[in-house]
């Protein structure tokens, strides 16, 4: 049951920030030795490629328009970490555990990638210049609270993690519907545009 509950819980955090739910599992396990970690996460060269990687992704994704290219690229990457993570927990009892454990690590990491990058791009035409720091900012602040309660309160997190991935893909389903509506209407608009006549031409038949 914990590794279901975590796997909820560091899936969410992997579809928002991957490297830091790497480096916090693989910190947790070697300096205070929470026995659920496994000790692959704790060898010191991933300790050290997903500390760099952190701050890589932490400064991109400060960075309106680079955000989102950095989102697109992270679209594989994202459940691929949550899966790996989710495998290696449940890699603790049984083969079939682990994979299940996995599909839900890359499933969860999926929706929390999919809400987040859909939001970005929402933000990213917005015209507020401080918008796309202070929602990273706010992403930052997500990820700590949910990784540190996926240590400490997993079934807290885990609980947090499906109600944060139902807002998601209300979320996801709300900006889509604004968006297809906005370009009909802009459709629409440039139809009628280019079926008027032009201005100073005399209606035909005048």
């Amino acid at each position: 049951m914990d590794a279901l509950l975590m796997t909820l819980g560091s899936g969410w955090v992997s579809g928002v920030r991957p490297y830091f739910m790497m480096f916090l599992l693989g910190i947790s396990g070697r300096v205070f030795g929470i026995e659920q970690v496994p000790e692959v996460l704790q060898r010191t060269d991933l300790l050290v490629i997903t500390g760099i990687l952190l701050l890589v992704d932490l400064a991109a994704d400060k960075i309106a328009f680079l955000d989102s290219s950095w989102d697109q690229l992270h679209t594989v990457i994202r459940p691929l970490a949550g899966g790996a993570i989710g495998y290696l927990l449940g890699g603790e009892t049984d083969t079939t555990t682990a994979i299940v454990m996995a599909v839900i690590g890359g499933a969860t990491a999926f929706g929390a990638h999919a809400a987040k990058s859909t939001a970005r791009a929402a933000v990213n035409v917005s015209p507020e210049p401080v918008s796309n720091a202070l929602v990273s900012t706010a992403e930052d602040g997500a990820a700590v609270v949910m990784g540190l309660l996926t240590l400490l309160l997993p079934a807290l997190a885990a609980v947090l993690a499906l109600g944060l991935l139902g807002l998601g893909i209300y979320l996801v389903v709300r900006i889509r519907r604004v968006y297809h509506g906005l370009r009909g209407r802009l459709s629409e608009a440039r139809a009628r545009r280019a079926g008027a006549p032009p201005t100073g031409t005399p209606p035909t038949g005048a």
